[in-house]
């Protein structure tokens, strides 16, 4: 993913309805934005209409194909498994939703912090983040929630898939801030006496904006996939409660390869549109390099 050019003046709300427009004009960008809202409209809204209970028990219809009362079957435990997917669906975004807030939330602060301070403060800021960039992600999460035992719930999950995946957020939002500083607006505000603490919310923040909302995009998916590999080895929520990982995991556990199937599809689906929306709005947030394509 390349950088968003930063000779552009500072950004206004001319400026996003501009990048509307250029996001437009990017048609795979804009299908998978749909994916995207399809997906998530069908998670919250398949629950509601069904009249099926995702909660009850009934072992005479457990294991069914498809069918028009289950248009994607049932479970071992005879739950419809189409609002069962649904239902996982909502908490793994849920999931996602609450890990990437607390992502977001470190790294613009870490590396706000890095961008400001500067010197010294930021060498050994970012030598530390290269060495937490070090350390393979997944396994960490996995420790945490093996510590975590029984006592896993989505605080824990949160916790875990959060604590790892900051640092490439912190790494861009302190390039970036780094680039603003030598813009001729931030000059200018420091040229009138303005705190730095006024400088950087009230101009480097908003116009660093756009390459935050790239990076949770690029997260996002991550994120979501990182929650999936834990519950399928058996280190997420404990049932019922329903993710797209753990719908997964006993689909394996029970040999159901349908069961696999089916949140692998939501799953693919979710990360390859969330990948195809950030390439889309880095061009857009870029008018030089959309024009020139």
């Amino acid at each position: 993913m390349t950088a968003i050019a930063h000779d552009a003046p500072p950004r206004h709300r001319g400026f996003w309805i501009g990048a509307l427009g250029r996001f437009a004009r990017h048609p795979r960008s804009l299908a998978a934005a749909a994916a995207l809202v399809g997906l998530v409209l069908a998670c919250a809204l398949v629950p509601v209409v069904s009249p099926h209970d995702p909660y009850e028990v009934d072992f005479s219809q457990k294991q069914e194909g498809p069918s028009l009362e289950h248009p994607a079957g049932t479970d071992f435990f005879g739950r419809d498994l189409l609002e069962r997917l649904a239902l996982g669906g909502r908490t793994s975004l849920e999931i996602a939703a609450a890990a990437l807030a607390l992502i977001l939330f470190i790294g613009i602060t870490y590396g706000a912090l890095a961008a400001t301070l500067g010197g010294r403060v930021d060498e050994v800021m970012m030598r530390a983040l290269d060495g937490m960039l070090a350390i393979p992600r997944f396994p960490l999460i996995v420790i945490i929630l093996v510590i975590a035992g029984l006592r896993t719930n989505e605080l824990t999950l949160i916790f875990a898939l959060a604590i790892t995946s900051w640092m490439v957020t912190a790494r861009l939002v302190r390039t970036e801030l780094l680039s603003l500083r030598r813009r001729e607006f931030v000059r200018a505000a420091h040229a009138v006496g303005a705190r730095p603490r006024h400088v950087v919310l009230r101009h480097l923040l908003p116009n660093a904006s756009g390459i935050v909302l790239v990076a949770a995009l690029l997260e996002l998916p991550a994120v979501i996939l990182n929650e999936a590999f834990v519950s399928t080895l058996g280190l997420g929520l404990n049932p019922p409660a329903a993710t797209w990982g753990n719908i997964a995991y006993d689909g394996i556990r029970l040999g159901r390869l349908w069961e696999v199937v089916l949140p692998s599809i939501a799953i693919a689906i979710f990360a390859v549109a969330a990948n195809l929306v950030a390439d889309g709005l880095d061009d857009a947030l870029d008018p030089r390099r959309s024009s020139q394509r």
